[in-house]
């Protein structure tokens, strides 16, 4: 796939001399003309010989993203001077494809392109021929739709998929990003980025919603570059658009040279996700709230510790469809048995007579959802008791009678006496974070706290916790065990441990 980096500016000089310092980054350059006009022929050449890259020419109003005020055989003559001047391709929108014409005379091709502003038709097959009516042989076919949902992506995605060639396809917005960093792999020919940014100039303008950096939309490729055969996983949740999963298995899929990419997925609908993401080279899933428990219903088949809790955080395509893992009882029992082990060390308590690691430990749990369910198979692996309690507390007195623990009220909490407190819920994650799911004095001195929230690092919770004497115990510990045991089921390689803790240590340094 080739990748086009898009440039806008207000004169001819500023735009060349922005492409030609970019150019590197660039498989093909596409000038937008519509700001400055028709540079004449000779400086349009001039810069093309000077690139010695493809580039394609267009001029954009309002239909493509852009706000060139000229009329039709204005915006013609630009791309006929363009064509003359050696442009290897003009963009045209389909509205003025006919006025256009052939380009007799120069080597240059057509892109007839058509963009949705206002969201993704349903039949895309009608949107696509509405652009092949006006069409001439040896065109090349752009659609762009804008998505209001994850789903709107995939819809493209897989419109793409059964297209019978010569088709550039994608979605604009936000939440269409990551089409442009798939649309390769369903066969797009193309996909545009924005210029880089470069410390000490001016930041080059994206030329249309969504699009990405062309650097940081290289840097999610695989090392060879992305293909057909590039496999997909990705973290799929209500709120993961600022989720460090991507980073972190993007760079232990890297380490280990694999030909994959890790995107995020947001979505609030599980079961159209699901459904829409049926093309083979989606591979694997990591599941987050609130998906956990429908992910477990989805599945095809499920290991053990799926069964026992009935939630799955972990999704692998096999021959018979998606089967579950719960890597989530791993990763909070492997954090939970070392870091009670070190709190009772700390206290100065015995060695626990029956040898279990969490010995009769009892773990108050907040929350009742997937990642509460983990926890207290967790618990009670390691020999410990677990007691939930939740705001919903018919939910709780649910899940508890389900996994065979108990329940108490969430005014409860203060006075249930417990060993560890484990928080699994949502609260107090970016961009919340400046509330904790209990009140401080509801913390027990001298016991041991697990938050589940991994960003921010120190919680407010934690730093409560801290205050009053508490063993505090930062949610990454729990993220980066569970991520190293997905990695091993998305992939059959180990992941690259350091790696994992560098990529997320970096991205919590950085605040991001």
């Amino acid at each position: 796939m080739a990748v086009v980096v898009s440039h806008l500016a207000k004169s001819f000089d500023s735009l060349a001399r922005q492409a030609l310092r970019q150019a590197p980054l660039a498989d093909v350059v596409e000038l937008r003309l519509e700001r400055c006009g028709n540079p004449g022929l000779e400086p349009l050449a001039q810069f093309v010989r000077a690139l010695g890259k493809p580039v394609i020419v267009a001029v954009h109003g309002a239909e493509g993203f852009g706000d060139f005020r000229g009329d039709v055989d204005e915006r013609c003559d630009i791309l006929r001077t363009a064509a003359r001047a050696g442009a290897m391709f003009v963009d045209i929108d389909a509205s003025h494809s006919l006025a256009l014409g052939a380009l007799e005379g120069t080597k240059c091709h057509r892109i007839v392109s058509r963009h949705a502003h206002d969201g993704t038709p349903e039949d895309l097959a009608a949107f696509e021929d509405s652009v092949r009516a006006v069409m001439y042989e040896g065109d090349l076919i752009k659609l762009v739709a804008h998505a209001r949902s994850t789903e709107d992506g995939l819809r493209m995605l897989r419109h793409l998929r059964g297209a019978r060639g010569g088709l550039i396809a994608f979605c604009s917005g936000e939440r269409g990003s990551f089409t442009r960093v798939l649309c390769r792999i369903f066969g797009s020919a193309f996909t545009y980025a924005a210029p880089a940014r470069i410390p000490g100039e001016p930041e080059p303008e994206a030329s249309a919603p969504g699009q990405l950096r062309v650097n940081d939309l290289r840097s999610l490729f695989p090392p060879g570059g992305i293909s057909p055969e590039t496999a997909i996983f990705g973290v799929v949740g209500e709120r993961v658009r600022h989720s460090l999963s991507p980073r972190v298995h993007d760079m232990a899929l890297k380490s280990a040279r694999l030909d994959a990419v890790f995107l995020a997925f947001e979505t609030d609908d599980w079961q159209r996700f699901l459904a829409l993401a049926d093309d083979v080279q989606f591979r694997g899933f990591a599941v987050t709230a609130p998906f956990k428990e429908a992910a477990a219903r989805s599945a095809t088949a499920g290991d053990e510790l799926v069964r026992a809790t009935l939630a799955a955080n972990t999704l692998v395509r096999d021959a018979r469809g998606w089967r579950a893992f719960n890597t989530d009882v791993h990763g909070v029992r492997e954090t939970l048995e070392r870091a009670y082990k070190f709190h009772r060390e700390k206290s100065g308590a015995a060695q626990l007579a029956t040898g279990a690691p969490l010995g009769s430990a009892h773990a108050l749990i907040l929350g009742a959802g997937g990642a509460a369910r983990a926890v207290v198979q967790a618990v009670k692996l390691g020999g410990g008791r677990a007691t939930l309690a939740a705001r919903d507390e018919r939910k709780a007195q649910s899940v508890a009678r389900e996994l065979g623990a108990r329940a108490v009220a969430w005014d409860a909490i203060a006075s249930t006496a417990h060993d560890i407190l484990v928080h699994a819920t949502p609260v107090g994650s970016l961009g919340d974070e400046q509330r904790s799911p209990i009140p401080d004095e509801w913390l027990r001195p001298g016991s041991l706290v697990l938050d589940a929230v991994y960003r921010p690092l120190k919680t407010k919770l934690l730093t409560a916790a801290l205050a009053r004497g508490c063993t505090a115990v930062p949610g990454a510990e729990w993220f980066v065990r569970q991520a190293q045991a997905q990695f091993r089921l998305f992939t059959q390689h180990n992941a690259d441990e350091q790696m994992m803790r560098a990529a997320l240590e970096h991205a919590l340094g950085g605040g991001r």
